[in-house]
């Protein structure tokens, strides 16, 4: 079973070392060839205060410099995430713009009278990735999604939200590489020994949605048996459930 220390790859032997040395040089060749052949002149990315977004803030900050363009988008005062938005400027050596949307958002929740917090909380990431298409636009850059692979495998995004971008770098990469890769980048520690959340509604964590942590999900794709038959029962539900976000859109019958 994967435990916690490990999964947060507290330390890295000189091989792992090497190893996400090597998985970080490809990442951005992969990243400039893809910008290259759109003939877009960077990328656009949104800044949540976690780790994931941190870790590809640096990386794209160190491939694109002036050409990264990052944004912070709020619906609300947020002292916490502000704090982690301020650590990673420090770290990036250059603002992230804020982008304050409360009143846009309060707008939309009135207008369309959302009770449901599942409505509410998807509402806000798409207003997100609304805002960061629009200013992607004017710069003809690329968007990019921070989704790694646990979140995509269990589909742990909103549809159209923080999952609608056009380059998602670290969709083969596992939570716990990003760890890896995080400390190798040296992204502020506060930030990487944050609780992950997606911070769309207050006390919101990831584990707790899901049920389970992403170390006893790491432990399932190595070893099935390594975890709970409870939990290998939730991992396949919500990987069934969210099957639909994962694939392209369904097309109807052609004319005969």
């Amino acid at each position: 079973m994967v435990n916690q220390e490990n999964f947060k790859k507290a330390t890295l032997t000189k091989k792992e070392h090497k190893l996400y040395e090597i998985l970080i040089k490809k990442i951005k060749q992969w990243l400039q060839q893809k910008v290259a052949s759109a003939h877009s002149n960077g990328v656009t990315l949104g800044i949540s205060g976690g780790i994931d977004s941190a870790t590809l803030a640096v990386l794209a900050n160190d491939l694109f410099k002036e050409n990264a363009h990052f944004y912070y988008f709020k619906t609300k005062v947020d002292e916490y995430t502000e704090n982690h938005v301020k650590l990673l400027e420090k770290r990036l050596g250059r603002n992230i713009e804020i982008v304050d949307l409360s009143q846009v958002y309060l707008s939309l929740e009135s207008t369309l009278n959302l009770k449901n917090r599942m409505s509410q909380s998807n509402t806000k990431s798409r207003l997100f990735m609304t805002s960061a298409y629009a200013l992607s636009q004017e710069r003809n850059t690329l968007v990019l999604g921070t989704d790694n692979l646990d979140e995509f495998y269990l589909g742990y995004f909103t549809k159209y939200g923080d999952g609608g971008c056009d380059l998602l770098p670290f969709a083969n990469v596992k939570k716990s590489d990003v760890y890896a890769m995080a400390r190798l980048l040296n992204v502020p520690q506060e930030i990487i020994d944050k609780k992950p959340s997606a911070n769309l509604y207050e006390e919101q964590y990831d584990e707790d949605e899901l049920g389970f942590t992403y170390a006893e999900f790491e432990s399932w794709l190595i070893d099935k048996s390594s975890v709970s038959e409870e939990i290998r029962n939730k991992i396949i539900a919500i990987h069934k459930k969210t099957d639909h976000k994962r694939k392209a859109i369904p097309r109807g019958p052609k004319l005969k």
